[in-house]
């Protein structure tokens, strides 16, 4: 969905767009150009140049060096292996949402977009503790006499990361689909009926090239979240990654590896973001009516119906497995060989307790991801306003350049951009590790979350009628006084949206801040469990209920941002 694509007739006066076009564009650059395009360009600089001498030699490390391939060819399985799984998932709770009336569908289908409320780091914390040899999983096997011996489940590194990676990043295959088969003219498959086409033909020759932008769209965004995922493979002790090989980097910049893959990383990301909205563009199929789909729904009944609730029931447990196991063990003094933890709460009072160094780095870690997501947030919201403003309502040059750069970090991994700002600000008051990284940390949550602003508020702005800002331009109010009287207040669910989305995206970033955070004292919230986890002595059980105050403020904005943006909200996880 490009904001440029449906963009109504602007209604100031034609002269005033060449200032606003202008403005638009220094703006841009001035956002985008240091903190977006340099670092960038400086990854390529770094994989190109080695000791100021032209050396394009270094980009076929990764087919040159055994180690370096095998993490590329590893990363590049995990990511396919999600997206497998993901659908495999997604797909058939998609077409029950959208075909099936049923009892407790609102219900069930918000319990779907749980996953999206933790970040893989912390749920792997939590699961990596109920998979130990002495764990919950085994236990239950062992005394459901299904084992005769405990496996091993944590020596199975990669299919860990893919399982952990697919029960995350369904929702945002679910989602696509979900507002892809919503925007269905029934009236398509109605025909086909009447031409005599069965239920699989009609899937297959009209729904599912209908579904494939959609579902295309949020694969990508799957493939790319997994192949760049760093916090996962982190926990269960996968070195062989591209996104781990990066992150050992980032203690010496002088290592062409490190440039080398993110070169090709973001590089690979520019190209499927590339197909992905040549895709979408080249396949957008016009449709007499927009519809819901609500004239296609079947009442379920019967064996449908059980089908339909063991289907979610499955999916729902396994995918809030994870998130059980951070609560069970942040509610744990040992959990070792019994189904249940020995139950304390003296892993919320350590956390609270000022005296101990791991409160006070709880603390800190606290405080510095509300500063760096209220910070973020009030940029996003602002930026994300007054350029989808500019985009869809006015006349700018070259917007389409403009909107393809503004919604660029939806593609670009965040490890890349925040290797990228770490290399690039080296030795400057901008420094991470000689200074604060509280800046650089509020800069790449910013720009990583600049689109879903940007996408949300341009939403608000395309449904509304430019007839009411037209009418308060003919009553001789100003430009800035009908955007801020008049387009401001008719669309402020879409700025609420927008602002809740940013925070809450910004308050459990794993890549960013395990790249930008070098110490403790200054360290966010996803940088402090895996901190914590480390501990030898009850280091899980204290990340875990560090986890579930992160859980908490997850849970509250994203579903305000959901009762605000409904069935839009999908629309924002496209590439």
């Amino acid at each position: 969905m490009a904001v440029s694509s449906t963009s109504p007739a602007p209604f100031s006066p034609r002269r005033a767009w060449p200032v606003v076009s202008l403005t638009t564009w220094v703006l841009s650059l001035l956002v985008f150009g240091p903190f977006l395009i340099y670092p960038v360009g400086k990854l390529f600089w770094g994989a190109l140049v080695q000791d100021g001498q032209f050396t394009p030699s270094l980009l076929l490390l990764p087919f040159q060096d055994p180690d370096v391939w095998q993490s590329v060819r590893n990363s590049f399985g995990i990511g396919v292996a999600t997206v497998v799984f993901s659908s495999l998932i997604a797909f058939p709770l998609a077409y029950t949402t959208a075909r099936m009336r049923f009892w407790g569908k609102t219900l069930l289908t918000g319990l779907l977009l749980v996953p999206l409320l933790l970040p893989p780091l912390v749920g792997a914390v939590g699961l990596k503790q109920m998979l130990g040899r002495e764990g919950v999983i085994n236990t239950l096997l062992l005394q459901m006499k299904v084992l005769s011996a405990p496996i091993d489940w944590l020596q199975m590194e990669a299919p860990m990361v893919v399982a952990v990676g697919a029960l995350h990043l369904y929702p945002l295959i679910y989602l696509n689909l979900s507002a892809a088969w919503a925007n269905i003219d029934p009236t398509l498959e109605e025909a086909a009926e009447n031409q005599g086409a069965t239920g699989w033909m009609i899937f297959r020759t009209v729904t599912l090239p209908l579904l494939m932008p959609g579902y295309f769209s949020g694969a990508l965004i799957v493939f790319i979240a997994a192949f760049t995922d760093l916090g996962t493979p982190l926990v269960f002790g996968l070195d062989e990654v591209a996104a781990v090989q990066i992150f050992n980097a980032r203690t010496d910049t002088s290592r062409p590896d490190g440039y080398v893959l993110a070169f090709w990383l973001t590089l690979l990301a520019g190209v499927i973001f590339w197909i992905s909205r040549r895709y979408l563009e080249s396949n957008r199929i016009a449709t007499v009516s927009r519809a819901t789909g609500g004239g296609r729904e079947i009442q379920a009944r019967g064996i449908w119906l059980v089908l339909i609730y063991a289907l979610f029931g499955s999916v729902i447990g396994l995918a809030l497995l994870p998130h059980i196991g951070v609560i069970l063990a942040s509610l744990a003094r040992d959990w070792t060989a019994t189904l249940w933890p020995d139950w304390t709460t003296e892993n919320f009072a350590r956390l609270a307790n000022p005296e101990t160094s791991d409160a006070r780095l709880a603390a800190n870690s606290i405080k510095v991801s509300l500063i760096c997501a209220a910070a973020s947030m009030s940029f996003d919201v602002i930026a994300g306003f007054a350029l989808a403003y500019a985009l869809v309502r006015g006349k700018v040059w070259g917007r389409g350049v403009i909107d393809t750069v503004a919604m660029l970090p939806l593609a670009l991994p965040g490890l890349i951009l925040a290797f990228g700002l770490l290399v690039s600000f080296s030795d400057t008051p901008l420094d991470p590790v000689t200074f604060s990284p509280i800046p650089l940390l509020i800069i790449s949550y910013a720009i990583r979350r600049l689109p879903y602003a940007l996408r949300a508020v341009s939403s608000g702005l395309q449904q509304m009628s430019v007839t009411l800002e037209e009418a308060s331009a003919n009553l001789g109010a100003t430009p800035m006084y009908t955007v801020w009287h008049v387009t401001r207040p008719l669309i402020g669910a879409n700025l609420i949206a927008a602002g809740l989305l940013t925070f809450a995206f910004a308050v459990l970033e794993v890549s960013d801040s395990l790249i930008l955070s070098t110490n403790n004292d200054t360290a966010p919230i996803a940088k402090a469990i895996f901190a914590l986890s480390l501990q030898i002595s009850g280091g899980t059980f204290l990340a875990c209920a560090l986890g579930v105050i992160g859980m908490v403020l997850l849970t509250f904005t994203f579903l305000l941002a959901n009762r605000l943006l409904g069935r839009q909200l999908g629309a924002l996880f496209r590439v």
